[in-house]
């Protein structure tokens, strides 16, 4: 059973709805009132940008109409951001972004799936005048930022100190620990080497740590918009201003995320793909024992997808308590593969491993490239399109698992590119409301993070000299 949602991106939820060993037509119908319940809470938070708790706010829905509403991006961080992405097209040497969790995980997505894996690598022209682009601060790991330092010194020392980088630090308080130790570093090292070292941040209107030194430094700041959290926060200027620094086309991102919004407003199922999907997976999960997710895209360039994906989930549906205090379903763990890569590794277990688990295909139709292999089946050369042993691969193996009764469904993308990675992602949003709203559960805080937080801050304050 295949589903359009708009124009080159449709849904196929054939082994995971309405056969005898998946989620029945039956089933969907004796949950009508938790559909119809997310539906009306979808409604309201469209209308009214109110959450399930009291005072909570979440616009995420006005994210798609950013730049035309000018509510949640001002006209003068438009403008700012235009000026800054100009001045980075030949301008810039290269672009840091520092972030951690949804202020690295989007932008991670959105470079890997955009620009390919060997941009670096490519020519100042190949890239049409964009700088080279990399990440910190979305670690601890000392030998991580320590080998950044040093190709970025090694690359300045190549352009006889004419090097300038440009650092965009993310994070709406500034006291995280990881972008905030990744900055104190890069404040300190780059200008050593660096003809010039500028920075710019995404944070808090209002208050923290961060815009308190961006006012002291004279940097150039943009808004992390009230009422987006973090793993919603890709279609804003988190990963806006990211995606134009480096001269992706942030109007086609946006118009996919539109064209997603205004094609999943319906209260009824049938005619809704998003609350469709929610439905069913809520259903799997609380009905036929499905405690996992698999996000498996068959194109290695939405790899990085598959863990932005995994922070959407985790964070959104994992909770213990229900709104009003219940216990609640938990949610799924989240799992990130790739395909066919992954077909080699993980596929035995998905296959004959517990019957816990829900896979969530992604295929792309119409790939940028194709080859030629020359393969030998049956016996006999054949030259087989690489493209067409994706498709073959993906089927083979969603066909497989439904012979095992595992469920799973597939999301089809005609391109990767900006307007189909908007919607595809957009689509996830619709869908984890909705099913957190089925739950009965709030799909925008995430209160458990706080427990290690503290642990960690503890031990870190030993370092702290005496008050």
């Amino acid at each position: 059973m295949k589903s359009s949602i708009w124009d080159g991106f449709q849904a196929d939820w054939t082994n995971v709805f309405g056969q005898d060993w998946n989620v029945t037509p039956s089933d969907m119908e004796a949950c009508g009132a938790e559909i119809a319940r997310a539906a009306g809470a979808a409604a309201r938070i469209r209308e009214s940008g109110c959450g399930p708790r009291e005072g909570e706010r979440v616009l995420f829905p006005h994210l798609p109409y950013l730049l035309q509403e000018k509510t949640l991006m001002p006209e003068e961080e438009i403008a700012a951001m235009k000026a800054l992405s100009a001045e980075c097209r030949g301008g810039f040497d290269a672009v840091l972004s520092v972030g951690i969790g949804g202020s690295y995980l989007g932008n991670q997505a959105l470079f890997d799936a955009c620009c390919g894996p060997y941009w670096n690598l490519m020519t100042r022209e190949a890239r049409d005048g964009s700088p080279q682009v990399f990440f910190a601060g979305e670690t601890a790991d000392p030998e991580a930022l320590s080998s950044l330092l040093r190709y970025l010194r090694t690359q300045a020392e190549a352009k006889n100190g004419t090097y300038r980088v440009l650092t965009l630090v993310i994070s709406k308080s500034g006291t995280t620990v990881e972008p905030s130790g990744a900055l104190s570093v890069l404040e300190r090292e780059l200008p050593r080497f660096c003809d010039e070292a500028r920075f710019a941040a995404v944070t808090d209107k209002a208050k923290g740590a961060l815009l308190a030194k961006c006012r002291e430094r004279g940097w150039l700041h943009f808004t992390v918009p009230e009422g987006i959290g973090g793993r919603f926060s890709v279609f804003s200027q988190v990963g806006i201003v990211f995606a134009s620094l480096l001269g992706l086309d942030i109007r086609a991102f946006l118009r996919g995320a539109r064209l997603t919004e205004e094609s999943c407003r319906s209260e009824d199922w049938r005619e809704n793909p998003a609350l469709a999907l929610a439905a069913m997976k809520y259903i799997a999960s609380r009905n036929y024992g499905v405690t996992a997710e698999i996000v498996m895209p068959y194109c290695a360039r939405l790899r990085s997808l598959g863990g932005w994906y995994a922070q959407l989930l985790g964070e959104s549906l994992g909770k213990k308590d229900t709104v009003d205090g219940r216990p609640a379903y938990g949610g799924r763990t989240p799992v990130c593969a790739v395909g066919t890569t992954d077909m080699h590794s993980l596929t035995q277990e998905h296959q004959e491993g517990r019957p816990n688990k829900l896979l969530q295909f992604i295929a792309v139709e119409e790939p940028a490239a194709d080859l030629d292999f020359q393969l030998e089946e049956r016996g006999r050369p054949c030259t087989v399109p690489m493209s067409r042993v994706m498709k073959a691969a993906l089927r083979a193996n969603a066909e497989a698992l439904a012979s095992a009764h595992k469920m799973s469904c597939v999301l089809s993308i005609r391109k990767v590119n900006e307007l189909y990675l908007g919607g595809l992602m957009y689509f996830f949003f619709l869908t984890i409301a909705y099913e957190g709203a089925m739950a009965g559960i709030d799909a925008y805080d995430q209160p458990g993070v706080e427990a290690y937080k503290k642990i960690l801050h503890q031990d870190l304050a030993q370092y702290a000299g005496p008050v």
